[in-house]
């Protein structure tokens, strides 16, 4: 399994790099980029470092019969917190809710995609040490 330092480095460096092309994309005035994208960013890459954190506590102190679950459960954990901050940020008002909701999709799917490698990475890694 990774260490937490590493998943923190790669967590921050796919951080880094969603955002250079995030400002890319808003220095050639594309508009398919809300201006509040900046508040799905921060809060994606927040919501990234605490599934970070609660998957290396659960991957190094609970059973190893139920680590598979922590995929699902980190899954849902960020389904959750993602729609109560869509549906807060929706509600307090908004212009251009369509273009906004589109972003803050994108973003999150990116996410989900880079998690679930990571997950899977340190899936493969303990299973690979059980056998030794």
């Amino acid at each position: 399994m990774k260490s937490l330092g590493r998943q923190i480095i790669e967590s921050l460096i796919f951080s880094l790099i969603l955002c250079a092309i995030v400002f890319s994309l808003q220095q050639m005035d594309i508009q398919l980029i809300h201006e509040g994208i900046w508040t799905i960013m921060i809060f994606s890459a927040v919501l990234g470092l605490i599934v970070v954190l609660v998957s290396y506590w659960a991957f190094t102190s609970l059973d190893p019969q139920i680590r598979p679950n922590i995929f699902i459960g980190l899954t849902v954990l960020r389904m959750v917190l993602s729609m109560i901050f869509l549906g807060s940020v929706i509600f307090l008002g908004l212009e251009d809710k369509r273009l906004w909701v589109a972003n803050f999709f994108v973003i999150y799917l990116f996410y989900l995609v880079f998690e679930i490698y990571a997950i899977l990475s340190n899936l493969r890694a303990i299973s690979g040490e059980g056998e030794n």
